[in-house]
């Protein structure tokens, strides 16, 4: 540990943080510091994988070197990683700090990490530039009725597809972090009302990055009032179906809900009625209560569904950003400062 002498363990949980070069970047951050790779199978299929739950241990994507991946998540007193095995204290009794690799946390909460022995830090802010611009792009699709225009030209049928303006529109995010923020940063200035939703929020709390903000309380008065609904909130087991059949029965008709939060936010049962009864206009969906999307799912061919492979952030630059956040913090961490993003799993309501 930090102050005993002995090497800080870093173990690198993400394949593409392996390389040699983010290898030595650590290693000068201390003379203590020991970095280790967790191997993965030649071919082995991590990205994908729904990182919500915890994984089998070893994961499936190590199923071929699963006693060098035990013997270095032994040795790890701090842990980079987007997955979580089950029970990773009994494989990991060192560990004294895990830093998220995404915003979302609930697989670390999952995994039985014990919060008064790991610090829990998440990626939260990195992503949320690139997954605004997402929004504002799917917004646009669909109220600039661009699907449409294209199937026209697949069929080479010159037909005029008006579209609405994004001007004097109302809309509302539903958790107003760092994501929900940079949605707000984006739509404003093209003249669009935002409302915000935070859990926190009481009555008399400064308004910022919103219009005007609502309490958890206040939900459905401020869905009543979007003509789209963004939502963003973190998943934890108070926010579970936040978006269910009330939620939907609030929202107006010709509303669009946009998910890129975690699909157990939105009861998806209730959502397929909303959406096949004309509760709602339509659905831009990123997220799943199960992914990979099973093919039998209504969501794939309701017409006025938009499916994504929870691919809103951009990748491009995620990776050095993230990398970025992790190093600066590991120079806190051996300096005994506090750390950036550090995550109150108390407060998330995580038991």
């Amino acid at each position: 540990m930090v102050g005993s002498g002995e090497p800080v363990v870093v173990c690198l949980g993400v394949p593409a943080l392996g390389a040699g070069l983010h290898v030595e970047r650590l290693r000068a951050v201390d003379p203590r510091i020991d970095v280790v790779v967790l191997p993965v199978d030649e071919g082995g299929e991590w990205a994908t994988v729904n990182p919500a739950l915890p994984c089998g241990e070893p994961p499936p994507w190590a199923l071929g070197c699963a006693e060098q991946w035990r013997d270095l998540l032994a040795r790890a007193e701090v842990m980079i990683a987007l997955h979580a095995p089950e029970n990773l204290p009994s494989y990991a009794p060192k560990l004294r700090w895990i830093q998220s690799l995404a915003a979302g946390v609930e697989q670390f909460a999952r995994a039985g990490v014990p919060r008064d022995r790991v610090m829990l830090t998440n990626a939260s802010g990195v992503s949320a530039p690139s997954m605004a611009e997402w929004v504002l792009g799917r917004l646009l699709q669909v109220w600039k009725r661009f699907r449409e225009a294209d199937a026209h030209q697949e069929q080479h049928e010159f037909v005029r597809t008006y579209g609405r303006t994004l001007a004097g529109s109302t809309v509302g995010i539903v958790g107003l972090g760092s994501i929900g923020r940079e949605v707000s940063l984006r739509l404003r200035p093209l003249g669009v009302r935002v409302l915000g939703q935070r859990r926190s929020h009481r009555p008399g709390d400064p308004v910022e990055h919103a219009d005007a903000m609502f309490g958890l309380d206040q939900l459905h008065e401020m869905l009543a009032q979007c003509d789209a609904v963004v939502v963003s909130a973190p998943a934890t087991p108070a926010t579970r179906h936040l978006i269910d059949a009330k939620a939907l029965a609030a929202m107006r008709p010709d509303a669009v809900l946009v998910n890129v939060a975690r699909g157990s936010l939105v009861d998806e049962e209730a959502l397929v009625v909303a959406l096949r009864t004309g509760g709602i206009a339509a659905a831009v969906l990123d997220v799943f209560d199960e992914e990979p999307l099973p093919a039998e799912s209504p969501f794939w061919d309701l017409p006025n569904v938009y499916v994504s492979a929870h691919s809103s952030v951009s990748v491009d630059r995620y990776m050095e950003d993230v990398f970025d956040l992790f190093e600066d913090n590991l120079r806190r961490y051996v300096a005994g400062e506090p750390l950036r993003n550090r995550v109150d799993m108390d407060a998330l309501g995580f038991s």
